[in-house]
């Protein structure tokens, strides 16, 4: 099984049902979300990831798209562009190493839960 499958399998597996489009940098795996904390608390959006630079579940997916495009106010590479169905996003590279290397149990509902959840809980 390839890593977009397995991520794809485990979003699934989590109850976030899954679409599957490329950006110019590979595959994304998108779902509907709802913010948890923040000044977006309650609010649903698209969370897309990609992982083109590595093989998971050893190396997690560090870009984190989102759409309606959402700014985190932090730095880092970012990219706006549009998917095949002509809905915006905002591609941020976001890498969550720090405490991916730490969890004994690597799959995406603790990426989701953790991560995404961090990434705007400032926001």
């Amino acid at each position: 099984m390839n890593q977009t499958e397995r991520i794809r399998m485990e979003l699934e597996g989590s109850g976030y049902p899954t679409q599957v489009f490329e950006w110019n940098r590979g595959t994304v795996i998108a779902f509907e979300y709802q913010m948890e904390c923040g000044s977006h608390a309650g609010k649903t959006v698209h969370i897309g990831v990609s992982n083109p630079d590595g093989e998971y579940p050893e190396y997690p997916p560090h870009w984190v798209h989102i759409s309606p495009p959402l700014d985190d106010g932090r730095g880092g590479a970012k990219e706006i562009y549009q998917d095949p169905e002509g809905r915006q996003w905002l591609a941020m590279s976001r890498p969550p190493g720090d405490f991916w290397d730490r969890r004994p149990t690597k799959h995406m509902s603790v990426y989701v839960k953790e991560h995404i959840g961090r990434i705007w809980k400032d926001v």
